[in-house]
């Protein structure tokens, strides 16, 4: 099957970056030992965080973990028939769908709550949300989706999001 557009990243690469992470905040934990000012306000402060610290921690570790040895893909495909998205973490957003039955898709943000979506409008009336959990590239997305049916409604630009 030929792709015209093909995203995939494996978990590995998201256990190094909370393993990178851990890193990040080993030298800002050490950093605020060494520059934050004795006083009774750190020793309260640092009271809280000797005790957040490790569990954080723990948790990046542990989730590294996991991501590490599950090492599921994330993909995104289209071709010249089909719209498929695979996500190994939320498999509930998950979908397979015809690209000639797909009518638009908009971006919305909403100011209040700093949330932005992409939902994807089907001929049967059903809505389908598009996760924008990777970093794949919308433009090239939606060039590929164009390419493939000339007829769906697409945002004007790809990094722009209409207030809702």
């Amino acid at each position: 099957m030929s792709h015209i557009y093909l995203y995939e990243r494996k978990q590995r690469r998201m256990a190094m970056t909370l393993l990178f992470n851990m890193g990040a905040l080993f030298l800002m934990y050490v950093s605020a030992r060494m520059y934050i000012e004795p006083s009774a306000a750190r020793e309260q402060l640092f009271y809280w965080i000797n005790i957040a610290f490790p569990l954080v921690e723990l948790c990046l570790f542990f989730a590294a973990l996991f991501f590490w040895i599950r090492n599921r893909t994330f993909k995104i495909a289209v071709d010249s028939d089909r719209f498929e998205m695979a996500d190994p973490i939320f498999e509930t957003a998950s979908f397979s769908v015809l690209v000639s039955e797909i009518v638009e898709i908009k971006q919305t943000y909403q100011n209040h709550v700093d949330f932005s979506t992409i939902m994807m409008y089907m001929r049967s009336g059903e809505k389908i949300q598009i996760s924008k959990n990777y970093r794949y590239d919308l433009g090239k997305l939606y060039a590929a989706l164009a390419a493939a049916n000339s007829s769906i409604r697409l945002p004007e630009h790809a990094l722009r999001f209409k207030q809702k």
